[in-house]
């Protein structure tokens, strides 16, 4: 509405809000296809015999997503930031040797864009690196007496985990930056006015996260309803109900 406001008061030109409109719907498509992404790892599990029971071998998959690590990194990397814009800001008004450093260290300066991208980058393996254990991954695997084809279980299997999360971190880390800056970017090439809150990279990453969460509810909802129905309806009478 804002924008719309912005045009129609000939506060912005027409044609710089459609690149706008054209550049956030393009974000939140990379946003959900992204998000979406994963890489599905077949676990096949041989048979076993529990107690007096015997389990039949299956075979499932475990998923890896591109973004293993949300939009903690990103948190991460403005609250590291936050303490030396801080101090800059402050040392400006005092010694003017520091003015360059708190021009440089604004959201659409240069060096500012590029520490908080590397920063993103650093944060994303380290959050990847604490929240998943490929040894203990293996391990798990191992004792469920599953294996993944071609490959042999225990430290094998782990170094190919920790293979997989690093190319596919390495992915999740250029995203979460490019997708981090990008704003700033736009803001320090079109001539907007104003401040838009729909153009932030983790607020759009935020909101496409909670929608596609709510979709998978819904979705797992009417499957779950409609499968319900259909053993209700598909339900064999007994002879008396004839």
């Amino acid at each position: 509405m804002a924008t719309l406001q912005a045009v129609t008061d000939k506060i912005m030109d027409p044609v710089v809000a459609l690149v706008l409109l054209a550049i956030i719907v393009g974000m939140a498509a990379c946003i959900v296809f992204l998000e979406k992404g994963e890489r599905k790892i077949p676990v096949q599990y041989t048979r076993r015999i529990v107690g007096q029971r015997m389990y039949q071998g299956q075979s499932t998959y475990i998923p890896f997503k591109i973004n293993t690590a949300g939009v903690m990194p990103v948190i991460f990397s403005n609250a590291v930031l936050n303490v030396p814009i801080f101090l800059a800001a402050i040392l400006s008004s005092y010694i003017p040797a520091f003015q360059w450093l708190a021009e440089s260290l604004k959201p659409t300066g240069l060096v500012f864009n590029v520490i908080d991208f590397f920063l993103i980058v650093f944060f994303t393996f380290f959050y990847t690196a604490l929240v998943f254990n490929p040894d203990e991954l293996a391990d798990n695997i191992k004792k469920s007496g599953g294996f993944i084809p071609g490959i042999r279980p225990g430290k094998k299997t782990a170094e190919f985990f920790n293979y997989l999360l690093t190319r596919l971190g390495l992915i999740g880390a250029l995203y979460l930056g490019f997708l981090a800056i990008a704003p700033n970017m736009v803001y320090a090439v079109l001539p907007i006015p104003f401040y838009l809150s729909t153009l932030s990279g983790t607020g759009l990453l935020i909101m496409v996260g909670v929608a596609l969460e709510l979709a998978a509810q819904v979705e797992s909802y009417l499957i779950e309803h409609r499968y319900e129905g259909f053993l209700t309806s598909g339900r064999m009478r007994g002879r008396g109900a004839r």
